[in-house]
């Protein structure tokens, strides 16, 4: 009988998971001092990073973009669809916009932590993800890809996490703090470790992205 009940937990785990709402938050409130625009509104081919990112959550739930610095010069391009959280405090760092969007998220609903400069994403890849999410087992509680050995970005939070957050001093530190409740899905791409902060940084991911449509 017990082993039936533990079982039939399991079932129940990851069945949920399957149901849970992800919500796309796309933080794009930091400010570029060495890049010298907002890295929201880089181009790449004619898409900004802000296109990119929000075109690549399509089919799950409504993104909320976490703006800041030049909050008024981003809104303007902020793709339709998406919504627009303005975070006053941004200088605070990225939790804390992180902590600004949960605010506007149902308590059960998960959520992905997907910083904008990531231009070399794809959908496909934010599918993968979100399917590693879907199946991951009941004690796994935050999804993160990995190429090489080396994590990176977007990374999923079942909602069992945000009171963590609420109280960390970093996303990081609740990632890192139990690594049993991590779930690591393969992807076979350095997209999700490629960010740039300046312009040499946004020139090669230029002709990396520019290659990659050819």
């Amino acid at each position: 009988m017990r082993k039936r009940t533990k079982t039939h937990r399991r079932g129940k785990g990851r069945s949920a998971s399957k149901n849970l709402p992800v919500v796309p938050i796309i933080l794009a409130a930091g400010k570029s001092l060495r890049l010298g625009f907002p890295q929201a509104l880089a181009q790449f081919e004619g898409r900004s990073a802000l296109d990119i990112a929000v075109e690549n959550c399509t089919g799950l739930s409504r993104p909320i973009v976490v703006l800041g610095d030049s909050a008024t010069k981003v809104r303007a391009a902020v793709p339709e669809g998406a919504r627009v959280v303005v975070h006053s405090r941004w200088r605070t760092g990225q939790l804390s916009s992180l902590r600004a969007a949960l605010r506007r998220i149902p308590r059960h609903a998960a959520f992905m932590l997907y910083p904008v400069d990531f231009p070399l994403l794809t959908p496909l890849m934010i599918r993968s993800l979100v399917a590693g999410f879907r199946q991951k087992r009941p004690d796994q509680t935050i999804v993160l890809p990995v190429f090489r050995g080396r994590s990176g970005h977007p990374v999923i939070f079942s909602p069992a996490v945000r009171r963590e957050l609420a109280i960390a001093h970093s996303a990081r530190e609740v990632v890192e703090k139990y690594p049993r409740r991590v779930k690591l899905v393969p992807l076979r791409t350095s997209a999700i470790w490629q960010d740039f902060d300046i312009l040499a940084s946004y020139r090669q991911l230029c002709r990396v992205y520019r290659r990659g449509l050819n």
